[in-house]
């Protein structure tokens, strides 16, 4: 992913992880929050 901050350019690596939404743990913004829980393998 290409990124731009000040007028620096620079490419940022950023993992992907493989993930599932858990329980809900709370809400923010009238938005639910939910626990992201990495799949094992």
């Amino acid at each position: 992913m290409k990124l731009n901050y000040r007028g620096v350019t620079y490419a940022a690596n950023i993992p992907t992880v493989a993930t599932v939404e858990g329980k809900v743990i709370g809400k923010y913004r009238g938005v639910e929050l939910h626990e992201q829980v990495v799949k094992a393998h």
